[in-house]
């Protein structure tokens, strides 16, 4: 039988994640189109993409700084998100083996 104080944990971190995404849901809708904060917004997933991606780099060293390059020049050149997951993570792979 389930404990009930973790199934009331459970439940007041889904309401009070619920609340946060309503808010932010809320408060976004208030911003107005032309705003400096509506084109930051519009940014900032991108943004936060970068900065795991660089954080993933410097912790994996050289063999993911590679992967990375050789995911971007073939998302670039073909377009394809697949041949560049595909590049990068032999890119990668190799970079590992031969220890560069």
């Amino acid at each position: 039988m389930p404990d009930w104080r973790a199934l009331v944990a459970i439940a007041i971190l889904g309401l009070v994640s619920f609340a946060l995404r309503a808010g932010g849901f809320l408060s976004v809708g208030a911003v107005p189109d032309d705003h400096l904060m509506a084109r930051f917004l519009r940014l900032a997933p991108g943004n936060l993409f970068v900065a795991f991606v660089a954080a993933g780099c410097v912790e994996g060293g050289w063999p993911t700084v590679l992967g990375s390059a050789a995911a971007l020049a073939t998302m670039v050149a073909t377009k394809k998100e697949w041949a560049a997951l595909g590049a990068g993570f032999a890119i990668g792979a190799l970079a590992t083996v031969i220890r560069f």
